[in-house]
């Protein structure tokens, strides 16, 4: 298991470079335990946008992927075992990513279980409600909209200022980019943070090397109690 977990964070970066690439900073806050709804977890997320799609992950999580791919470069290229993978600290609270692909906006969700790679394709579509109400968020007039997706009611804001239909997870398909969105119950909330423009700049997009298996979410979710109940 060991060997399956190390062979997993054994990571290739695809690079690819386009004028109108464009990087988003969301602040994603989260409550993981239902009895102790005070505790909230938040995560610097980011969000790359590129002609032909976009990437979605944790910025902590990408720090920690591109340390240890430095260790598994330095190891190969020396002919070397000696990896120490306990000495770069792992602050990610959250490890999943999401790639969409343009234009049909495809989202895949890649994770990891017990050292196994998945990815579930998203069948679910998001029919979005638009309302005339209007907020101001980051000094950009911001529209309002909500949906039924996975099992919760979304509210989002989003703005025809930027003209992106994607948004941070598995959230897109309304007229400009979202901005912020959140559950009712306020379980799981993003907000934007800042854009970054980077004209001619590389794009980093880390893979896992391996093979990926592709499940249903009802699986998913079934590995996923089987591993909270054991995670030996």
């Amino acid at each position: 298991m060991v060997k399956k977990a190390l062979y997993f964070l054994f990571l290739s970066f695809s690079i690819l470079m386009n004028a109108q690439s464009h990087r988003l900073f969301y602040e994603y806050s989260f409550k993981m335990d239902s009895l102790h709804r005070e505790n909230v977890v938040k995560e610097l997320m980011v969000l790359d946008i590129t002609k032909d799609g976009s990437n979605y992950y944790s910025q902590e999580k990408f720090v920690y992927d591109s340390l240890v791919n430095e260790q598994f470069s330095r190891a190969r290229a020396t002919q070397s075992n000696d990896i120490n993978l306990s000495k770069i600290p792992r602050k990610a609270k959250v490890s999943h990513t999401v790639t969409k692909k343009y234009p049909a906006f495809e989202a895949d969700f890649h994770t990891n279980i017990n050292g196994d790679n998945f990815v579930i394709k998203e069948s679910e579509k998001q029919n979005w409600k638009i309302s005339p109400e209007t907020s101001d968020i980051g000094g950009m007039k911001a529209q309002k909209a909500t949906t039924d997706f996975g099992g919760r009611r979304w509210v989002a804001w989003f703005t025809n200022e930027i003209q992106f239909q994607d948004g941070p997870y598995k959230f897109n398909g309304l007229p400009g980019l979202i901005l912020n969105v959140e559950d009712e119950k306020g379980d799981h909330v993003f907000k934007f943070v800042e854009l970054k423009k980077m004209p001619l700049e590389l794009v980093i997009f880390p893979e896992a090397v391996g093979e990926e298996i592709v499940i249903s979410n009802e699986k998913f979710k079934q590995l996923w109690k089987e591993y909270l109940n054991d995670p030996a």
